[in-house]
């Protein structure tokens, strides 16, 4: 036998090897992403489990930049190779989303290395646009899918019915009505398109221990769970092509304790305990010393600056929420507190006495509902420097986002009167499950966190 013939019947194995193990096949279509990338074999070892059946349901989920994506379309691709009459269907959170993943899906599909390992497989010259496909063996359609809120008619998912993140962020799955929405389309569109023998597999973030994938697991849903976080427990990065540990370290420091939990380490959100549970507190002799120490000709107050924060009642239940915050050697002290349900002829002057009191140089006005006229009319009464703000995001995900650095960065000055009370009371009592009566204080306090993070980012 001639070397010639030697190499040709390498390669056919190797291609046949390629065709039968799904990792095999990834190491052939791009061997330079995945030989640096060894703990997606753990992955494509599962996605062979789920071809063979040896799997019907699964969870992955993983760090961002991992490659799930990319590992998952090539999956897509190999089961439609091995599987050319069946059909495959991918969901995500959006549909421009959905559109990249079924494009990516048949390139690899039209590729010369795909057509290497099945040659038989092609694309469909009647049906080869994006939101749905064909192979030239496809009984109705090849690859089909949508973003959640699409509708899927008259196309069923007869070999793997995946769900790749169907969540675009924390302020979705933190929302219990877009969570609730998301849910309540997986289980009444996605679902019904499974028809007999369909395996399915379920990718994405943990974002909170309410979301689908949460859910799901709570009720023992997936045979087999891929968790894998950035850090392992030795404090190292999970794979350094990915992201270095020091690189990983810096943007823990970075990131909201809930954000790095959730998206980075695949520990979702608890959202049924209190979210502030342990807040600094200074004594008011304490705090008083430390001001006297800090006066000098040139600073008569003591402190080296003052901000504000006010969330107006829109209504007759709400409280209208003030928090001032001073800063002394970079160190954030929440100093006074507004916190009724009187009408704005009572708090407007009250407000306006305090930012005066703490000499504030710029306060921040929610401008939702009246807040924008509140805000018009506070200017009128202080020196101090009122500014309107539109908060868009969602309440829950602003104040979940920014807790950490409320622990972390502020110290709370306690006072002896019904206010701080009442507005410490209403903090700590702010629970994560999203049916807090009165989220007021805590929605002023992670207000009066952006805006002391966007003022003073190099303390």
């Amino acid at each position: 036998m001639t070397t010639k013939n030697v190499d040709h019947m390498r390669e056919m194995l190797r291609l046949e090897l390629a065709k039968r193990d799904f990792w095999r096949f990834c190491i052939h279509y791009d061997p330079e992403f995945f030989a640096g990338r060894m703990f997606l074999k753990h992955v494509a070892d599962a996605f062979q489990r789920i071809e063979t059946r040896e799997t019907t349901s699964l969870a992955v989920s993983m760090p961002p930049r991992a490659g799930k994506s990319f590992v998952t379309s090539l999956f897509c691709a190999w089961t439609i190779g091995r599987n050319p009459h069946e059909s495959v269907m991918r969901n995500t959170c959006t549909s421009t989303l959905y559109l990249k993943f079924s494009y990516d899906v048949r390139t690899i599909v039209k590729s010369d290395k795909f057509r290497a390992v099945f040659p038989h497989v092609q694309l469909s010259d009647d049906k080869a646009n994006l939101q749905g496909w064909n192979t030239n063996k496809s009984k109705q359609v090849g690859y089909f899918g949508s973003g959640v809120g699409g509708t899927i008619i008259g196309f069923g998912a007869s070999n793997v019915a995946i769900t790749d993140d169907l969540y675009r962020g924390i302020e979705d799955a933190m929302s219990d009505t877009i969570n609730d929405r998301v849910i309540a389309w997986k289980e009444s569109t996605h679902d019904s398109r499974f028809e007999r023998g369909c395996v399915r597999i379920d990718i994405g973030t943990r974002w909170s221990m309410n979301d689908m994938i949460g859910r799901n697991y709570a009720s023992n849903h997936y045979d087999e769970t891929i968790i894998v976080p950035a850090l392992d427990e030795n404090d190292q990065s999970f794979c350094e092509h990915v992201m270095s540990t020091d690189e990983y370290i810096m943007k823990r420091k970075r990131t909201p304790i809930e954000i790095w939990s959730a998206e980075y380490q695949q520990q979702p959100v608890d959202v049924k305990g209190r979210l502030f549970n342990d807040l600094k507190h200074i004594d008011l002799d304490e705090f008083n010393s430390i001001i006297d120490a800090n006066k000098t000709e040139s600073n008569q107050f003591g402190f080296d600056g003052s901000i504000a924060y006010v969330d107006v009642a829109d209504q007759g239940a709400d409280f209208t929420a003030c928090a001032i915050m001073v800063i002394i050697k970079n160190q954030f002290f929440v100093v006074d507190y507004v916190f009724t349900r009187e009408n704005t002829d009572v708090t407007i002057p009250l407000i306006a006495s305090k930012l005066n009191e703490w000499n504030v140089s710029y306060c921040r006005v929610e401008s939702n509902g009246i807040g924008a006229i509140y805000g018009r009319q506070l200017q009128q009464l202080v020196k101090t420097r009122i500014l309107a703000v539109a908060n868009t995001t969602n309440k829950m995900t602003r104040i979940i986002m920014n807790s950490a650095f409320v622990m972390n960065d502020f110290t709370f000055v306690k006072l002896e009167n019904g206010s701080c009370e009442q507005f410490m009371q209403n903090i700590i009592a702010f629970t994560k499950d999203g049916k807090n009566k009165h989220d007021d204080a805590p929605d002023c306090i992670c207000g009066l966190s952006m805006f002391a993070q966007s003022m003073f980012r190099k303390k």
